[in-house]
């Protein structure tokens, strides 16, 4: 979410993404689901012994596809966990940067009270009067 000071990130928002979609890749694209599917496409295709070439050459391809398509689910599998976890990352690091910005500013604060008890209490050190 963005405003007019700049940018502006809800960390619970970010991890809550992070928890969703891992969750959604343990449920819809596991190592197990790819596992099983790779032991499934290394099982013999049925065509490819036919005896009409047609039927051979669309087994094969189809086998070839086949295995295109499960290098793709490895390689959406390793980038979405990749994700979820800087997901998480990215939420402590703007945690963190609020806590420091709170702690800063709480820093500034008692910085500004004591110029400003310095102040109504200073004296001018040759006449002793308060200036």
């Amino acid at each position: 979410m963005g405003d007019q000071h700049g940018f502006v990130v809800d960390p619970r928002a970010v991890h809550t993404f992070g928890l969703d979609f891992q969750h959604d890749l343990d449920v819809h694209l596991s190592a197990e689901t790819v596992q099983t599917l790779d032991l499934f496409a290394a099982t013999p295709v049925f065509g490819t012994r036919a005896v009409n070439e047609d039927v051979r050459r669309a087994a094969s391809d189809y086998f070839t596809r086949l295995q295109e398509i499960f290098a793709v689910m490895e390689t959406l599998l390793y980038n979405g966990a990749v994700m979820a976890k800087a997901a998480h990352s990215i939420a402590e690091a703007y945690e963190s940067a609020d806590v420091l910005s709170a702690d800063q500013v709480g820093v500034a604060l008692g910085d500004g009270r004591a110029d400003v008890a310095a102040d109504l209490h200073a004296v001018d050190r040759r006449t002793g009067r308060a200036i």
